[in-house]
């Protein structure tokens, strides 16, 4: 016996919506619309983390406003500056980094000055080699005393990453001042860098990667030379301080100076070295604190094994969008499933799930942040809401199905064939009206049984569907009856169209044992041809064609019956 499974593809669906919603938001991502979101949701990530402890391998000499009003000038003379770096370096430090461009002598003592960077192998002035150069102090190291100033800035302001490294055209290797610093400590415990691969750094415990222009939430970034994220520690008080005041005045006692790194730099506001960090929607860092923390993280990491920051690849952060996508599908798909059908609560229950999802979202995605792994969060929230909306969309467009199509068959039901009709007759359109019914319908129930029964209406809806043309309507009337409606006066037309469907529910073979007219299901049909539609009700023209049904009936069912033309 056939039998007829109606396909319905729920999963198929979503799967569909899933995979165009995230191809857009990639593209969307890559064209680098959503990065200044990324960008905001990772500083809210930095601001959420608890205080940490002050890092008691860092001292940094603040030069104040203050400070320079003790000294009478600026810049410091050179005379002033080798002052400082003597009684410093007399404490015996680790490594000394001087965060301030002294490649031109500044008043008096630069032989001094000289002198001091000649003698202090500890010692590290900058440069700026990125844009404009300017060059670094005098007698120093080229390969050991002098690092890189330059910072690299976000196009909204802020410092994320670290410049550890650039190559020159002329082929030279540039460290940045706190990879010099961090290198040179690293010495004293017999720790040395060493390259994995080029894109990663061993040094110590720690394997450094080098940043990629797409890594995290970031979109064709310049990622020249080598580059890392920051990862900044939270809290306000990260570095133990001490003013160049106290120092020139020998109020810091060598303790507080032994075995530790000290940074000098400018924090006066005067002197306008601050840059815009993660850290603080308003507040700037002082340039010094910038190098500072990236310092901390290189020998936290490799002395400690602290937790870098890195982002995601591109086909990590594609894979993610896919999967957390697919998953907010799958919540909203299992809800909406609950309601068995698509009905008006479940339009309220997505609309409520969309702030759950998301928020699930974005704690999981800061959880893979305080493990060291910075994966987009907008995208995938931008995702699973644009799918909320498509899926309240199918919803109202379900909903309103309900209304006009037959839930049985799935073709439009009576109340979508009383309007039709009373459209057509309203704007004076001749049409030709078929009722037709399958033959001897309740022994067929009587014995498949009712759930076949069910079956075999869908076939036969499906084949009328499917027989008339895309300008008529096939509709459920009720029960086992069917109702067509032709455009055109035209009996020959229906006639054609009737033969075709005949044949069409032939081929399909639906057994039907208990019926008087053929071992497989048929139908009778009663036409009724309209030309002339004043004065004509849609309850005249169904009595019309209901009545020619009724005779094709009594002629032995199984065929058409055509009432005389009005």
């Amino acid at each position: 016996m056939f039998r007829l499974k109606w396909p319905t593809h729920p999963r198929w669906s979503l799967i569909a919506s899933v995979g165009s919603l995230s191809v857009l938001v990639i593209i969307i991502s890559a064209l680098g619309w959503l990065q200044p979101l990324e960008w905001f949701a990772l500083d809210q990530f930095f601001r959420l983390r608890k205080s940490q402890s002050i890092d008691p391998r860092i001292l940094i000499v603040t030069i104040d406003e203050p400070d320079i009003n003790y000294v009478g000038d600026w810049p410091l003379p050179d005379d002033t500056l080798a002052e400082l770096l003597l009684k410093v370096s007399a404490a015996d430090p680790r490594g000394i980094g001087l965060d301030m461009y002294r490649n031109l002598p500044v008043g008096q003592g630069h032989a001094d000055l000289t002198k001091v960077f000649e003698n202090t192998p500890i010692l590290v002035g900058v440069e700026k080699v990125v844009g404009q150069p300017i060059g670094p102090p005098p007698g120093v190291d080229p390969e050991r005393q002098v690092g890189m100033s330059d910072v690299v800035v976000d196009n909204d302001g802020r410092v994320r990453r670290a410049l550890l490294l650039v190559i020159t055209d002329d082929g030279e290797y540039k460290y940045g001042l706190a990879t010099q610093l961090a290198f040179n400590a690293l010495e004293q415990e017999q720790i040395y860098p060493s390259y994995v691969d080029e894109k990663r750094l061993q040094l110590g415990k720690a394997t450094l990667r080098r940043f990629q222009k797409n890594d995290g939430g970031y979109a064709n970034a310049d990622d020249g030379g080598s580059q890392m994220l920051i990862n900044f520690p939270a809290g306000n008080t990260w570095f133990e301080t001490v003013s160049m005041t106290a120092v020139l005045e020998g109020k810091v006692p060598s303790e507080q100076i032994k075995n530790r790194i000290v940074l000098i730099g400018a924090t006066a506001i005067s002197l306008n070295d601050f840059f815009y960090t993660p850290m603080s929607r308003v507040e700037e860092m002082p340039g010094v604190f910038v190098h500072a923390h990236i310092v901390s993280q290189l020998m936290g990491a490799a002395v400690d094994g602290r937790t870098l920051l890195h982002g995601v690849q591109p086909w990590g952060k594609w894979l993610w969008l896919v999967t957390s996508t697919f998953g907010a599908g799958l919540v909203f798909y299992v809800f909406i499933q609950q309601g068995k059908s698509y009905r008006r609560q479940n339009f309220l229950t997505i609309i409520w799930l969309v702030p759950c999802v998301g928020t699930s979202i974005i704690v999981l995605t800061y959880g893979l942040f305080t493990l060291g792994l910075w994966v987009p969060v907008v995208a995938p929230v931008l995702s699973a809401s644009l799918l909320a909306v498509l899926l309240v969309l199918q919803q109202n467009q379900k909903l309103q199905g309900l209304a006009a199509f037959d839930e049985l068959t799935q073709i439009p039901n009576r109340r979508s064939f009383d309007q039709f009709l009373q459209e057509l007759i309203t704007h004076q359109k001749s049409f030709t009206l078929v009722l037709c019914d399958v033959d001897y319908f309740k022994r067929y129930n009587d014995t498949y049984g009712h759930q076949d029964g069910d079956t075999c209406l869908r076939a036969i809806a499906q084949v009328l569907k499917q027989g008339v043309r895309q300008s008529d309507l096939a509709a459920r009337y009720g029960g086992e009856e069917f109702a067509l409606v032709i455009k055109g006066p035209s009996a020959t037309v229906a006639t054609e169209i009737l033969t075709r469907i005949q044949a069409q529910l032939a081929e399909l073979k639906i057994l039907h044992e208990a019926s008087d007219v053929s071992t497989y299901v048929t139908l009778s049909f009663g036409v009724a041809v309209v030309e002339e539609l004043k004065n004509t009700t849609p309850k005249a023209l169904i009595e019309r064609a209901d009545g020619a049904l009724y005779k094709a009936k009594r002629k032995g069912r199984n065929q058409f019956f055509v009432s005389d033309v009005v």
